[in-house]
């Protein structure tokens, strides 16, 4: 059989038909005029984008017979057999496995010796950050100071495993990932070359899947005309790539509205009994949110979309039933849910467990609003608690709580709140406070009662008293009389008792002002949502 599949067959053989790298062609190619040509150069990129094609396109550049050139001939005997992969002098060498010191110590030896015919030898080295950590060792004397017309290539798609020893003695160009309208340009040359009809749809879906490498689309392509012939349709596209088509997306958005859990999860039984990849669905439903907020936000929308999925109209009739802030939301949850989908064998319940937490996506909430409001709820609730009379020190009515509330006037402000202003300004001090009661509790003097007379003559204190004053007129915005009493016959309140203040000041049926992270949770509970960071 003579079929040679695309990505061989339409491989760029010069600069001119290389297709998005536009940077990289202008500073080689300048690089080749001025005789100012690198002994290496490390290519970095995802795959498919045309770094070996690149190092082979080099090699070529510098050993035509017409050269060096940046239009090389593509006839003469060093073009033929660079493009056919036969040159002696160009090698092309798999990092993966020839990736120990042995094989590059003969690479070196190799290197010494001068060209056979060429005019320059070129080591194209894919997949470089395959190497052992003692193979780029063994190679970094040869690659800073190499024999004359000896250059090195170097491919990786990641970059980052590339000792900072080897980036320091190449070139280094990252090659971009394609962009879909490019890819879609190119798999149309090829079409037409070939004589092969196909939907613009079908082919805007390929470039998509391709996720921005030509070589992955051109093997797209391959396999829809393997399955439809020369004429394709834009249904055999969705159903070889398992791609979910506009009206199944245009119909689960409808379901989300409708905040539909079950039509949701029965929708998506149904996209997986078809054989659709729900990976694919996932990606194209985070398109399609995407192009609701974009109709949201934007007076002309036309120029930002990027899908052929819905009509504008539809679009704007579902993008008015959400909030912006639903949408990000929602896009957000279906991003983790696909990184988890990779990673999981259960991937359909993991997406169906996503699409149950969208339903209950709800708009953002500003915070100092969400404070206010729990805030005036709790005042209003303080003010429907009957108070307490007044009762002496000691007797059997008063309750056991640090706090007695024996109030003669109706104070704006609690004896909580005094404490969490000391624990904020001096956490120790809050210690202290929990060992007294407050037999008086008013707008306008506040009496402090200690059983402990170790305890008692720590607070009385010059500072320390000055220290109280201060904070009670922070909390409250006046002066109040301070009074601290020694009641040795006073039973002192019980860790039980403690306990239980505690828990009650922070109960937001009392109206006791809380922390803000505990106010925070208040707000999920009642208004749903996510905290963004």
């Amino acid at each position: 059989m003579d079929f040679q599949v695309s990505a061989r067959k339409w491989r760029p053989q010069k600069f001119s038909e290389l297709i998005g790298q536009e940077h990289i062609v202008r500073t080689l190619s300048n690089a080749i005029e001025l005789e100012r040509v690198s002994h290496a150069f490390l290519f970095s990129g995802t795959r498919g984008v045309g770094k070996t094609t690149t190092a082979r396109i080099i090699a070529r550049v510098l050993n035509c017979e017409k050269g060096p050139t940046i239009d090389p001939c593509g006839k003469c005997t060093f073009c033929i057999e660079i493009t056919e992969g036969n040159c002696i002098d160009v090698q092309e060498i798999d990092g993966a496995s020839n990736n120990g010191v042995q094989e590059v110590r003969d690479l070196i030896d190799n290197v010494q010796y001068a060209t056979s015919s060429a005019r320059y030898k070129v080591y194209i080295i894919d997949e470089v950050h395959m190497l052992s950590k003692s193979a780029f060792n063994a190679l970094l004397k040869t690659l800073e100071e190499p024999p004359p017309r000896v250059i090195f290539i170097f491919a990786t798609t990641e970059l980052i495993k590339i000792p900072e020893t080897i980036l320091s003695r190449c070139q280094c160009f990252e090659f971009k990932p394609l962009s879909q309208s490019q890819i879609t340009k190119q798999l149309e040359l090829i079409c037409d070359q070939e004589k092969i009809e196909i939907e613009k749809r079908g082919l805007e879906d390929i470039s998509k899947i391709g996720a921005g490498s030509m070589r992955d689309a051109q093997s797209l392509l391959d396999q829809v005309i393997a399955y439809s012939g020369r004429k394709v349709d834009a249904e055999s596209v969705e159903a070889v790539l398992g791609i979910v088509g506009g009206n199944t997306l245009e119909t689960f958005v409808n379901r989300l509205i409708d905040r539909e859990p079950a039509a949701l999860v029965t929708l998506i039984q149904e996209i997986v009994k078809q054989g659709k990849d729900l990976g694919l669905f996932c990606r194209s439903l985070m398109e399609y949110l995407r192009n609701l907020l974009i109709v949201k936000i934007s007076d002309q929308p036309e120029t930002l979309l990027n899908t052929h999925t819905c009509s504008l109209e539809t679009l704007k009739e579902q993008a008015e039933k959400f909030h912006a802030d639903e949408l990000q939301v929602m896009f957000t949850v279906l991003s983790k849910a696909e990184m988890e989908m990779k990673r999981s064998s259960l991937s359909q319940m993991v997406f169906e467990m996503a699409l149950l937490r969208l339903i209950e996506t709800r708009p953002f909430k500003k915070i100092d609003e969400l404070i206010e409001q729990i805030n005036q709820s709790q005042s209003n609730s303080a003010e429907q608690i009957p108070v307490p009379s007044q009762q002496p020190i000691g007797t059997e009515e008063t309750p056991p709580p640090s706090v007695a509330k024996a109030v003669s006037q109706k104070a704006p402000f609690s004896w909580d709140q005094i404490k969490q202003q000391v624990s904020r300004t001096k956490p120790f001090f809050e210690h202290y406070l929990e060992k007294c009661q407050v037999p008086v509790f008013s707008e306008k003097e506040i009496h402090l009662a200690f059983s402990d007379s170790f305890t008692f003559d720590l607070v009385e204190t010059p500072e320390n008293i000055q220290f109280l004053k201060e904070t009670v007129k922070t909390v409250c915005g006046h002066d109040v009389d301070l009074k601290l009493i020694l009641d040795t016959g006073m039973q002192e309140p019980t860790a039980q008792a403690a306990v239980a203040e505690k828990k009650k000041s922070i109960d937001p049926e009392i109206g006791i002002q809380k922390s803000e992270s505990e106010i925070i949770q208040d707000a999920l509970d009642i208004f749903g949502g996510i905290v963004v960071k």
